[in-house]
């Protein structure tokens, strides 16, 4: 490559920049040295030593770096060819998947190159004059590298869109009637790496708490996977959860989301289950209260469940319960009855039962038996007791 002289400034009337034009120039025969020198240095940095970056590419990009940053050095108002070379070097080094850091560090090497360079054919005289350019060299090379690594982070953005919205396209299809296609779901296990088959937990959660669980998703250091899908007013997330146990449980939880109010489930068909689970885990969402501890899943809120799908049928269990028991208890009296069918419902014993309320076991006994006096429901049938559980929720 030729280095031309500048003809704009001072240059005509100025004996230094007279010198600086022909050491500049001068550097034309130092080329193919410069750029053995940049490659040799450049494949030093451990990323640039695997095949991210083809060899023929270093290479190409060592000739023409070079070559864009004396053109600027030469010309001082004619940065374009360095600025756009800068735009698709750091394009192009994002979509190769080199770090950031590495291909900086790989940019600024042209200054060390160049000025050593340009002190090998410089001369005692020069000292004043180099003294005075290295700014000038060194702003070059740094205007080069900010514009390289502002194009690769613009790269770097693009690319992060457009793997987000491959994403939901693969995730949507998932929660569509598209789902039920073996092939929908091998191409989502394929494309992000996991067993389509093997259990998956998943999560519901209703406004406004889906914006606590999209930072969680978008934690770089989540140890869990975490795959977001926006349905209307519920935010789901769901994860794989190869050590799940065939039970209604709620799913192996990733860390911070034990902490997000929401309705929890697993699919243990893998993917193909993974919109049904979802449908549960946001009805459970719908019934979880303030006094719930940690995510509902199936085996706590199964009643609720029960209790909200006989109720949109028109069948009131809650209410005919409540007539029964009002027409002949006092309110006081409704309430520890509740309380009582409930504790006994989920300890099924007597004595357990008494201990948790700090009543004798007589009690406890008297009050079971009064309400099947008033009910008709004997809570030490499971089939009877069902029914308390299911119209209380």
């Amino acid at each position: 490559m030729h280095i031309p002289l500048s003809s704009s400034g001072p240059g005509r009337d100025d004996p230094q920049e007279d010198r600086w034009q022909e050491l500049i120039s001068s550097l034309d025969k130092e080329l193919p040295h410069m750029q053995e020198d940049f490659v040799a240095r450049v494949i030093s940095i451990p990323e640039y030593s695997t095949p991210t970056v083809p060899s023929d590419d270093l290479h190409s990009t060592a000739d023409a770096s070079i070559e864009v940053i004396l053109q600027a050095l030469a010309s001082r108002n004619e940065y374009s060819p360095l600025l756009e070379f800068a735009t698709a070097l750091g394009h192009r080094r994002a979509r190769q998947g080199l770090p950031a850091e590495a291909l900086v560090s790989a940019v600024r090497l042209n200054f060390p190159i160049i000025w050593t360079t340009l002190l090998s054919i410089s001369t005692p005289e020069d000292a004043v004059l180099l003294t005075e350019r290295a700014e000038e060299v060194w702003r070059v090379v740094d205007d080069y590298a900010t514009a390289t690594h502002s194009s690769y982070l613009a790269a770097r953005v693009s690319m992060a869109q457009e793997e987000a919205s491959v994403r939901q396209e693969f995730i949507s299809a998932l929660f569509g009637s598209q789902g039920r296609l073996p092939e929908i779901r091998e191409r989502f296990a394929k494309a992000f790496g996991v067993d389509g088959s093997a259990p998956f937990g998943i999560a519901a959660v209703q406004e406004p708490a889906s914006a606590t669980l999209r930072q969680l998703a978008a934690r770089p250091n989540q140890s869990t996977r975490l795959f977001l899908h926006q349905l209307e007013d519920v935010t789901y997330a769901f994860w794989p959860a190869p050590h799940a146990v065939q039970s209604n449980a709620a799913p192996s939880l990733p860390p911070g989301l034990e902490n997000i109010p929401c309705g929890a489930a697993t699919s243990f068909e893998g993917l193909i289950g993974l919109a049904a689970a979802g449908r549960i885990a946001a009805a459970l969402s719908e019934l979880r209260t303030d006094n719930d501890d940690g995510p509902l899943a199936v085996a706590a809120g199964w009643p609720r469940l029960a209790h909200a799908r006989l109720h949109s049928i028109g069948v009131d269990l809650a209410g005919d319960l409540q007539q029964q028991l009002s027409a002949n208890c006092r309110e006081d009296e409704i309430e520890r009855l509740r309380e009582t069918v409930l504790c006994y419902s989920s300890t099924g014993n007597v004595n357990d039962t008494a201990a948790q309320l700090y009543c004798h076991r007589n009690t406890i006994l008297n009050r079971l038996r009064r309400f099947k006096q008033v009910t008709g429901i004997d809570v030490m049938v499971p089939g009877q007791a069902a029914r308390a559980v299911v119209a209380w929720g």
